[in-house]
């Protein structure tokens, strides 16, 4: 019995470091998201999408004063970039990632998520998708 709890206990701490670690960043029903390749490389796309966030909400007057801020982030092996879009007065809640990883010599493949509710939604993803796709910022309506 003493096994079976260990056991146990060893797989909740594992998938919990995981989900730590990760975050979301797959869509699923509560978590829209969309993948999509862009004619250019990562770094690249990863610029756009840093772009995208600055001009349209980072930069941006908001109402009620509310703040946002981008932080991005490169793995450790350098293939994939990730812009984690918060609150500023909410740091470590997520609104939106974008990441960005090699897909072919000069192609990137981006996965972006939102978290689903309010402005965060299917219309904020392709409005990213534009953005990074055409290398001009366009802030949802």
């Amino acid at each position: 019995m003493r096994g079976v709890l260990s056991s146990f206990g060893a797989v909740a701490l594992i998938t919990l470091a995981g989900c730590a670690s990760k975050g979301v960043v797959t869509g699923t029903g509560e978590f829209p998201s969309q993948t999509f390749e862009v004619k250019t490389d990562y770094e690249a796309a990863h610029r756009r999408a840093a772009e995208f966030l600055r001009v349209c909400h980072v930069d941006r007057e908001h109402p009620f004063g509310v703040g946002y801020v981008a932080s991005p982030t490169i793995d450790t092996k350098g293939t994939i970039a990730t812009l984690r879009l918060a609150q500023t007065d909410q740091p470590i809640r997520n609104l939106l990632v974008i990441e960005s990883e090699p897909s072919g010599a000069r192609t990137a493949t981006v996965h972006v998520t939102v978290i689903g509710e309010q402005q965060w939604d299917d219309a904020q993803i392709e409005a990213a998708k534009q953005s990074i796709q055409t290398a001009t910022p366009v802030c949802r309506t």
